[in-house]
């Protein structure tokens, strides 16, 4: 800048250039705010300006205009107030947030802590991604700013945020226009028994809530499904929907069926969660598994219903717990049996320790029947064969089930390669896959339909790929195909094979399981 002013140091940060250089490391809202004080800097010259030949004339005997100066915008002599706050983690804090004391930071956190309290806010709404965001914007307002009334969010605030989710919903449907899209299906009973059906919609993007059904009412037969169902597809567009994920009870499974038939393109698949659970459900009825499990549960509950017990096990164990809450809502007590059988040898030598036989539990009748549980080799021998067993599909399930991308393709390898450990049987050879050989030409026969040329690209296409050829046979594209995404991966080396990329993208870029839409219970029962 070489010297200057006040006035060069605003245009500096303004970006005005002539005078100075602009700054190129101001963000955007520095840059708007000092070409907006210099606006007000203009305006108040002039209207001084104004003022004074009003004066002038006034003097010489001519009419005096009013002047009235607005003081709407102004800075009020704080320099302050022209830049954003540094108040979110890793940002650079201001000088005045620096200089503050400990004893004004804590008033300023016992303020928000009273208002989280008094109005029965839960504690982890601080965990909002729009928290932080709303004390950053607080700062940037400063002194004096008035909260929105009650009738300011209810009406206005909240009207303009639903704008704003519409639009946000207009740029997912462009992307499912190129993606294609899944539909969540998912029927529950909440607290009060009424059974309540979540419609969401998934793609790569993100997955949106579409409408939450309650069907107290009415008969939930699969033709009354269908209707629903079709409304939703009608409404997202028929050549936007892939696929509609549901559990495998019959009315779903014949509401399925019923919407293929009326939209030829789509395809109804039973949710993957579910049909992992079945899995579960099959291997618990298992005489060990049924003589394990009970056996796993009399030594979880001894040690959490006795407290010197409990000390004693979190002592042994270095503080790991053999009751762990389940990641997923399924196959509990098989992640149970994983937990128990961890901590084998720190709970043996519990029950052997110094500590435990000359304590007053020990003589306890109870207590010499935990012991036996324990100690007994045929359980540990059981548990350990069904967590061997076990153990691959609980992977599987933690992916379908899990807040991340569990697309078809992460299904289909991990699904094999679980079975592969479980049975050792597999080859991974896609050529002996003849149930997937038989399943591809399903797909590319109902993708192309009536269309015969199409169909012929693609299965022309189809051996472009089966043999590496063009693109697919480079290095990058081989090393590549285990990649995290596919479908990204199609979209990469796809381009010899347009057609077949197309339809990669669609199919593989599609989610697997509907558990979406059993995720915030609470938020779906609070819309009825």
């Amino acid at each position: 800048m070489k010297g200057g002013r006040i006035n060069r140091l605003k245009l500096h940060l303004a970006g005005e250039t002539g005078q100075v250089e602009a700054c190129d490391k101001a963000p955007e809202e520095v840059h708007f705010k000092m070409k907006q004080n210099r606006e007000e800097t203009r305006l108040k010259k002039r209207k001084t300006e104004h003022a004074i030949g009003n004066e002038e004339q006034t003097q010489r005997g001519q009419p005096r205009s009013v002047v009235v100066a607005s003081q709407k915008g102004t800075n009020n002599g704080s320099f302050d107030n022209y830049f954003l706050p540094r108040t979110t983690p890793g940002s650079q804090p201001t000088i005045k947030s620096v200089l503050q004391t400990k004893e004004v930071v804590e008033k300023c956190d016992l303020a928000l802590a009273k208002w989280f309290i008094a109005a029965s806010i839960p504690f982890n709404a601080a965990n909002s991604p729009y928290f932080q965001s709303a004390v950053d914007a607080l700062c940037c307002m400063g002194a004096g700013y008035k909260a929105p009334s009650i009738h300011d969010l209810r009406g206005p605030l909240l009207n303009k945020w639903v704008d704003e989710t519409k639009k946000k919903i207009e740029k997912y449907r462009e992307i499912w226009k190129t993606t294609g899209c899944t539909l969540m299906v998912d029927g529950w009973t909440d607290g009060v028994r009424r059974t309540l059906i979540n419609i969401l919609v998934y793609c790569p993007k993100g997955t949106i809530f579409i409408k939450s059904v309650d069907a107290s009412g009415a008969s939930k037969t699969g033709e009354m499904l269908f209707k629903l169902f079709k409304e939703v597809v009608l409404y997202i567009g028929p050549e936007n929907v892939v696929q509609i994920v549901t559990d495998n009870a019959a009315n779903y499974v014949a509401a399925g069926r019923l919407l293929e038939k009326e939209f030829p393109g789509l395809y109804w698949s039973p949710c993957a969660t579910h049909c992992i659970n079945l899995m579960f459900q099959d291997i618990g009825k298992l005489p060990e598994v049924k003589e394990a499990i009970p056996h796993a549960t009399n030594v979880t509950k001894y040690v959490y219903n006795h407290c010197y017990p409990l000390y004693l096990m979190r002592k042994f164990t270095h503080g790991r717990e053999i009751l762990c809450p389940a990641p997923t809502r399924f196959a509990t007590n098989f992640i149970a049996l994983q937990s128990i059988l961890s901590q084998k040898n720190a709970l043996r030598a519990m029950v052997t320790s110094q500590e435990w036989t000359t304590s007053a539990y020990a003589k306890d009748a109870k207590a010499k029947q935990f012991v036996e549980q324990v100690l007994n080799t045929n359980f540990w021998t059981a548990c350990a064969d069904i967590v061997k067993l076990t153990e691959p599909l609980v992977r599987v399930l933690r992916l379908v089930d899990s807040e991340d991308k569990p697309a078809m393709g992460f299904l289909y390898r991990n699904m094999y390669k679980a079975r592969e450990e479980m049975v050792k049987r597999f080859s991974l050879e896609f050529e002996k896959h003849k149930s997937t050989t038989s399943g591809l030409i399903d797909v590319i026969e109902k993708y192309a339909r009536n269309n015969h040329e199409l169909r012929a690209k693609l299965n022309i296409e189809t051996s472009i790929f089966r043999n590496s050829e063009g693109d697919f046979g480079r290095k990058s594209a081989i090393e590549a195909r285990n990649s995290p995404f596919p479908d990204e991966w199609c979209e990469l080396y796809g381009c010899q094979a347009p057609h077949l990329q197309k339809l990669a993208i669609r199919v593989l870029s599609q989610t697997c399981s509907s558990s979406g839409c059993e995720r915030n219970w609470s938020v779906f029962e609070h819309i009825h």
